[in-house]
């Protein structure tokens, strides 16, 4: 039986994929393409024995291990994650929340509690900015769909660079996770980190066909892929990674402190 992939469908994740849907890696594994939300979902009922997992959802998920050095992050403006709201629109006293986000409606509501002293009422929302801004008076909108923004006409805060201004150090969304109980290959992040790299050398490619899909300029999407997104998890991203899962406990969004446990352990 082969070994069965979550993988987030936005362009975000591309690179870290792509080698397991067209690359070397494609015979071997059984590829699951869904949003970050049910990622964490199908990996936690065992309808996935990997995924690529909002990172707060480590903090949610027994037995789990961090596939280790890659990850989805954001070491300047990221973007695709973003706070908005229609011009001239007064206080912020309500937000809708896009549901197929974990780990940016932690953020945002650290962000908002914790650095801007804010505690407006929260409502989970399917991420159709038109209808989020008429239910309330703020969205938030992440991946594609925030990607297809025109930034012109809203007033919007990345939430990356809030968080690096805030913290000085990158902010990791999304890393690789594999099942505790899973049977998995003594050089299985060795062929991560081999498809890691083959995707990386393929961002060209991969923004040439999200262009098609998504009705958004090559270039743009390129600019996006070598300039927004980085895909490392170092020291500092470690750091950083720590200090939000610190946040989010002290603001009760998560019910404990769990250690990083990479795979082999």
């Amino acid at each position: 039986m082969k070994i069965r992939i979550s993988l987030v469908h936005y362009l975000n994740a591309a690179p870290l994929g792509w080698s397991f849907m067209h690359g070397q890696q494609s015979g071997g594994f059984e590829v699951i393409p869904s949003s970050p939300a049910r990622c964490a979902e199908q990996l936690a009922s065992g309808e996935a024995d990997i995924g690529l997992i909002p990172c707060i959802e480590y903090q949610r998920i027994p037995e789990l291990q961090i596939i280790p050095t890659m990850a989805v992050a954001a070491s300047t403006s990221v973007r695709s994650v973003l706070m908005v709201r229609r011009r001239d629109s007064g206080p912020i006293r309500s937000v809708a929340l896009d549901t197929s986000s974990r780990t940016s409606v932690t953020l945002l509501k650290i962000l908002l509690w914790k650095k801007m002293g804010l505690n407006p009422a929260f409502v989970p929302h399917a991420p159709n900015l038109s209808e989020m801004l008429e239910r309330c008076d703020t969205a938030l909108l992440i991946g594609d769909a925030a990607l297809q923004l025109s930034p012109e006409d809203y007033e919007i805060l990345d939430l990356a660079e809030a968080w690096i201004a805030w913290q000085g150090k990158p902010f990791v969304f999304a890393f690789w996770v594999c099942r505790q109980d899973g049977q998995f290959p003594r050089d299985l992040v060795a062929q991560f980190q081999q498809a890691k790299e083959w995707g990386l050398g393929k961002r060209s490619e991969i923004a040439l066909h999200y262009a098609r899909t998504l009705s958004l300029p090559v270039r743009f999407l390129e600019d996006y892929l070598y300039r927004n997104i980085d895909y490392e998890m170092g020291a500092s991203h470690l750091e950083g990674l720590q200090t939000f899962y610190r946040l989010a406990h002290e603001a009760n969004l998560i019910p404990a402190l769990k250690p990083l446990r990479f795979f082999p352990d």
